[in-house]
């Protein structure tokens, strides 16, 4: 036997054990790309297209699972004052009491106050309580309101703020809109100068919300709507978007760039078509959703716990069904009225979501169930709001005159201890650049 014939038969051998192995591992990949694909399908009943079956899941029932969108990343945060994980970025305390000149009354001096800000008598229902932009009262005053954005200095100057503050006085903070708004501020700087926030966020000192589920039956219940009311009657338009904020790179561009291809959008405002209305004409801007069974309810930016008038004011005083992107599924559920969204993360893409709304467009009574909320009211509604302001006023009636607190790191506080209250986001020169600026035809 020549030498060669002795290695061949182990390499022979050896192929075919790499071939034998190459089967097995083939097979272990398709068992498990059919395991993934049965249990996907379990966790996720809106795969598909029986819509029927996925009723529950679209219409904000418990315990489903979200959907992640690959280009966002998800932000489960819940605040309660129970277990509040922001609480480290605060200290409170017991001082002795100070005697106030007026035991009675409060006053809130807004230190910079704009033309249209706050509004003329901002809490009616409580006279006892008196806001002021005279700078010239803060010596006498029970707090003073901070609105801590556009022209709030950059970073904490003492020249900048009271020169006196006495000790029983508290200084708010209120910078209105989302963190994204006041990326240019240190508020690291601002350690230690400010006693309470006054926020949209759930874990605030004082509530300032669009919009307040309580608030919402209340006015319900003064005019009582007809349970077997048809809403889809004499809508005869699909889906509609409002929208004057044009910056390309926020998320929602995307999203509709998409969905266009799949249904028709109708987009009015600075980034679509001009609307017929004039500005300033809202009894024009309400006929003209009532034609509507859907509003793009998308928010500038997506943040836990951010939902604007896009959602309240829009979409549910107007009986349109808003389609929701921003906060995650979790807050609406929190916060809104049950099963009265339908939320973007419940879909595999927007084309499952143009599906599932022509599907409602041809089945009036499952379209009629985004209604259902209307004369159902929960059993354990929140306690009412009186108001974003009139809520100052009852805070500095309600809390101690033992009580101090401070914020000794608002930065971690409003942004997140690693920033991840807020969907990062691109910025790239001037929101009204017109090459940062998208447009609708």
């Amino acid at each position: 036997m020549e030498p060669r014939d002795v290695y061949n038969k182990p390499s022979l051998f050896k192929t075919v054990g790499v071939f034998l192995s190459l089967l097995v591992y083939m097979y272990l990949l398709c068992t498990v790309y059919e395991y993934t694909l049965a249990n996907q399908a379990t966790r996720n009943p809106s795969v598909g297209t029986n819509f029927g079956r996925s009723k529950n899941h679209h219409n904000g029932g418990e315990n489903t699972t979200l959907i992640q969108r690959s280009s966002l990343p998800r932000y489960y945060i819940s605040f309660s004052s129970d277990n509040n994980p922001s609480s480290k970025f605060y200290s409170v305390w017991n001082e002795e009491t100070v005697q106030r000149n007026s035991p009675d009354k409060r006053k809130i001096v807004v230190w910079n106050s704009t033309p249209k800000w706050p509004p003329k008598n901002p809490c009616p229902g409580m006279p006892q309580c008196v806001f002021t932009k005279d700078r010239e009262q803060v010596k006498e005053a029970d707090a003073v309101l901070f609105r801590g954005i556009h022209g709030f200095p950059l970073v904490y100057n003492k020249t900048n703020f009271p020169k006196v503050r006495p000790r029983h006085q508290y200084w708010i903070y209120m910078p209105y809109e989302c963190p994204h708004l006041t990326r240019d501020i240190d508020l690291a700087s601002y350690g230690g100068v400010f006693n309470w926030t006054f926020t949209y966020r759930n874990d605030s000192d004082i509530l300032a919300t669009w919009g307040h589920i309580t608030q919402t039956y209340q006015e319900l219940s003064e005019t009582p709507p007809d349970p077997n009311k048809d809403y889809a009657k004499q809508k005869t338009e699909l889906v509609l978007w409002y929208v004057s904020n044009c910056y390309k790179h926020l998320s929602r561009f995307s999203y509709v760039t998409e969905l266009k291809k799949h249904i028709k959008v109708d987009i009015l405002g600075a980034c679509g078509n001009e609307s017929h209305c004039p500005k300033k004409d809202r009894q024009c801007f309400i006929e003209h959703l009532h034609q509507y069974k859907f509003y793009l309810a998308f928010e500038n930016f997506i943040c836990v716990e951010y939902i604007t008038e896009k959602f309240w004011d829009n979409s549910l005083r107007n009986e349109i069904v808003p389609i929701v992107l921003g906060a995650p599924r979790d807050d609406y559920e929190r916060f809104a009225p049950p099963k009265s969204f339908i939320h973007v993360d419940d879909f595999n893409s927007p084309k499952e979501l143009a599906n599932y709304l022509k599907y409602l467009d041809q089945n009036d009574d499952e379209y009629n169930q985004y209604f259902a909320w209307k004369t159902q009211p929960p059993n354990n509604l929140p306690e009412t709001l009186d108001g974003r302001y009139c809520e100052v006023c009852k805070k500095l009636f309600k809390t101690s005159p033992t009580e101090r607190k401070v914020y000794n790191d608002l930065d971690k506080w409003w942004r997140g201890e690693n920033y991840e209250f807020c969907e990062p986001l691109i910025y790239d020169g001037s929101y009204k650049h017109p090459r940062n600026a998208i447009h609708f035809n």
